[in-house]
């Protein structure tokens, strides 16, 4: 007996280790990498905040808090409209403006 998955059903989490390894040979992001991602800021984030007070706010300390908040969001960001982009190709055919008629052939 064989049994076939359809392409519509998402396909089962390995586990997190096998969804970083599988990603690089899928396009887009899956939830193991974006786990990871959001792990690694929390930690980077719970630093910068006991750096901040450790060193009575330092100025430094503060802009690098910020600078990080700032590229955590705008990963963020970036990867939801790249998403909405997938999700929107996927779903619509595509337009008449770029099919080529074959059967026109233009004079000279």
């Amino acid at each position: 007996m064989v049994v076939k998955v359809s392409p519509a059903a998402p396909a089962k989490s390995a586990g997190v280790f096998q969804d970083i390894i599988n990603s690089i040979f899928e396009p887009g992001v899956n939830h193991g990498v974006m786990l990871v991602m959001n792990c690694a800021f929390f930690g980077l984030f719970v630093i910068l905040l006991y750096l901040m007070v450790a060193t009575n706010f330092n100025l430094h300390v503060c802009a690098l808090t910020v600078i990080a908040a700032l590229l955590f969001g705008s990963i963020q960001w970036f990867i939801m409209e790249a998403s909405a982009a997938q999700q929107r190709q996927t779903a619509s055919p595509a337009s008449p403006s770029m099919q080529t008629p074959k059967n026109k052939k233009k004079k000279l």
